[in-house]
């Protein structure tokens, strides 16, 4: 099987983004497939007005328009450097940041694209570790439209110093 659409969901801030990044333009680069680079920003008004930014809400209000138009530009300076980290990569990448809750925009966006695969970074929490801190791969995986393809941090790290 060929892949013709892949997406790879990467998170800037996070070390195993430049390893699923050449992971995915590996296998698009072998199958000549388009690729998709997403990186999800957090919705600034939601985060704010239920408190999630602040677990006991004390601080939860509507942000001001001064914290919004700082949201979008930093929001804007993050896709340009998606877009040119992603295009380093393979020069024939789209890449975008999508809006919302990582797992869910992720798999919405994959089935939307019609991706036949979709290749995200794992940190292997344990079971407890992800109950508390998340773990996106997990739910990825389990709402994924697609076949997903893992890539741990000894993977990563071992195909970026391939370089």
């Amino acid at each position: 099987m060929q892949f013709q659409t892949i997406i790879a969901a990467i998170n800037l801030d996070d070390d195993l983004a430049p390893g699923v990044l050449k992971a995915a333009a590996m296998l698009a680069k072998k199958d000549q497939a388009k690729l998709w680079v997403v990186d999800v920003w957090p919705d600034l008004t939601y985060a704010m007005a239920t408190g999630i930014a602040d677990p006991l809400a004390a601080t939860a209000m509507m942000p001001s328009e001064a914290n919004l138009e700082a949201d979008r530009k930093a929001k804007k300076v993050r896709e340009q450097e998606l877009k040119t980290m992603a295009r380093a990569a393979y020069e024939d990448a789209n890449a975008m940041i999508i809006d919302g809750d990582p797992a869910h925009e992720i798999t919405r966006f994959a089935e939307d694209k019609a991706a036949d695969l979709i290749v995200v970074g794992t940190h292997q929490k344990g079971a407890w570790k992800a109950l508390f801190d998340g773990a996106p791969s997990r739910d990825i995986v389990r709402e994924a439209p697609c076949a997903v393809f893992l890539v741990p941090k000894v993977f990563a790290e071992k195909i970026v110093a391939a370089d």
